[in-house]
């Protein structure tokens, strides 16, 4: 862009710390006063320009574009709105090499200028282009050494057997008074030492779980030092294994060095003797025996699809043998697993499982419709956006997310705080604050995936034209399983199973809808014919199986309650 014409200028300013955004009187007031300052003075050479807009990112860390404001500023950049960046020094804008090469590409292509003061750039030339790249190597430079003398010093602790946060392995304590050292939990302690002697008798970590469970050996539910989720309170097969071959109980602390682990004393006593804890592990590595492969293995085409309304959790696909053979069926496998060693089952869903030869079909008949039908795309879609904008306008939803980003801020900061720290001066409080930060963050994590989960909140969904195109691509399909099994997972998010049938969430989201467009672009299609798709698959020949009740509309007459605006449900009775 010529300089002779004025400029359409954008103030970008950004602080880390939430100290900072509630000061009137600080930084961000400081930035947008230096900023207009040097307008006026180039306004008063020439006609320089005038500001169009201010984007202020306030508790926002600089080490990726998850900022708001800084979105709606690249925005307004693709739609011409801006001809001149400016900032009062390159860090504001990025502190990443690569984020900041995207965001200078994109100015190019847009015919945007960029000025910062601290560096004083001019972009217009290739010197002046190669100094910005520069200087923002050394702002990522920077951020990363902070982040490098940060894990330093965790692995020099970790090689001096200390403790440095997590879950506290069962049988040990905290030392309030001596940070990184840990204690005997002496009852706590009997249920490991218990663990590992019923193993020695019982040779088998499924009969030692039913034993210690049946034999009231509780682990305390509540984590110590860390974790989020507390433990299931009795043993399991893999929780027992989890919990022998834990050399926390041998006295020894293993921790990593560039992907390499290595091993030292720990800062805590042992609980199990050396002799013990070998005899053990030789018999676990006696019972690992791999499965053979079959190659009659029923191919479950909804892996990783299925899962049950009631409870939330995932269905895998598992088979029985019964009176007319092999059956093939998607059960509550995390259920089977956490209550399989327990003496009373309690499995509260119904149904607990389903045979897949029943669901299968019918899920590809709706697969079916889908394709076929341009109405049943086009009441998908316009239902999604109804709920996307909806549900994008959350406010709770934002202020979640905006306390997540100004909590990465705050640790950011004491980060670079910790690396500027004199030798002399012990770090110790820096840590301790940044291990409430990072309890509170964890909180605000757990509520934003709640929030999320309960709105659905996902990306904007795909137009209707980028939509068809995917679905015809789709229509030519193969005859065997695998392709069967590509196109549901290409078109279905979820399936959830009901007391009366299922309900599918369909993957509609924009990004999603292009990716494969390109992969369907790039690749061979999965079928040489043109038939219909419904018709020319194993699965349509099991239809004459199944019992199906109400009408083969969708939900009966209409959409059924939508959980997610990127999945919108459709109902079907089994």
């Amino acid at each position: 862009m010529s300089k002779s014409i004025a400029h359409k200028i954008a103030l970008y300013i950004r602080v880390s710390t939430e100290e900072q955004a509630e000061n009137p009187e600080g930084s961000i007031k400081n930035q947008e006063e230096r900023l207009r300052e040097m307008i006026r003075f180039k306004n008063g050479e020439s006609s320089f320009g005038e500001v169009s807009d201010v984007f202020i990112d306030r508790a926002r860390s600089g080490k990726d574009t998850n900022r708001p404001e800084l979105q709606r500023m690249l925005s307004a950049i693709r739609r011409r709105e801006i001809s001149l960046v400016m900032v009062t020094e390159l860090s504001r804008l990025s502190r990443s090499i690569k984020d900041f090469a995207s965001i200078w590409e994109l100015m190019q292509a847009c015919n945007c200028q960029f000025m910062s003061l601290r560096e004083n750039f001019d972009t217009t030339t290739a010197a002046g282009e190669m100094v910005l790249y520069t200087v923002a190597n050394i702002a990522q430079f920077e951020r990363r050494q902070v982040s490098e003398r940060v894990a330093a010093h965790f692995q020099t602790r970790a090689a001096r057997g200390l403790y440095n946060g997590g879950v506290l392995p069962i049988g040990y304590k905290l030392i309030p008074e001596k940070r990184g050292f840990l204690e005997i939990d002496p009852e706590q302690a009997e249920i490991v030492k218990a663990a590992f002697k019923t193993l020695l008798q019982k040779k088998s970590l499924s009969h030692a779980a039913k034993w210690l469970n049946a034999n009231n050996y509780r682990v305390c539910r509540k984590t110590s030092g860390g974790g989020s989720k507390p433990r299931l309170g009795h043993f399991t097969v893999q929780n027992l294994s989890d919990l022998l071959t834990n050399k926390a109980y041998l006295g020894i602390r293993i921790y990593k060095v560039k992907g390499e682990k290595r091993e030292t004393k720990a800062a805590w006593e042992p609980i199990i003797d050396e002799l013990t804890f070998c005899r053990v592990q030789e018999i676990l590595k006696r019972n690992r025996k791999r499965k053979p492969e079959n190659e009659k293995r029923y191919p479950f085409l909804l892996t990783g699809l299925v899962s049950c309304e009631s409870c939330g959790e995932r269905m895998v696909g598992k088979s029985a043998h019964g009176n007319a053979g092999k059956v093939p069926y998607y059960e509550h496998g995390w259920a089977t697993r956490r209550e399989g060693c327990l003496v009373k089952k309690c499995f509260n869903c119904s149904p607990f499982r389903v045979q897949a030869k029943r669901l299968e079909p019918t899920v590809w008949e709706k697969v079916g419709d889908l394709i076929k039908n341009p109405a049943t795309a086009e009441l998908i879609l316009e239902k999604a956006n109804q709920i996307h904008v909806k549900r994008t306008q959350n406010t709770e939803l934002k202020r979640t997310r905006e306390k997540i980003n100004s909590l990465n801020g705050q640790l950011e900061v004491l980060a670079e705080r910790l690396a500027q720290l004199p030798k002399n001066v012990s770090a110790e409080p820096v840590f301790r604050q940044m291990e409430k930060i990072e309890a509170i963050k964890k909180e605000e994590g757990q509520r934003l995936r709640h929030l999320e989960r309960e709105l659905g909140f996902q990306q904007m969904p795909a137009s209707l034209s980028s939509y068809r195109t995917l679905l015809v691509g789709l229509t030519k399909v193969a005859k065997d399983e695998i392709a069967c099994s590509k196109v549901i997972q290409t078109l279905i998010h979820q399936i959830k199973i009901t007391k009366d049938g299922f309900k599918l969430e369909y993957l509609i989201g924009r990004d999603h809808i292009e990716r494969e467009l390109a992969s369907v672009g790039s690749r061979p299609p999965l079928a040489g014919t043109g038939t219909d798709l419904a018709n020319q698959n194993h699965l349509s020949r099991h239809s004459n199986l199944l019992a199906f009740h109400g009408s083969n509309s969708l939900t009966n007459g209409g959409p059924s309650r939508t959980r997610t605006c990127d999945h919108p449900v459709m109902s079907r009775k089994l």
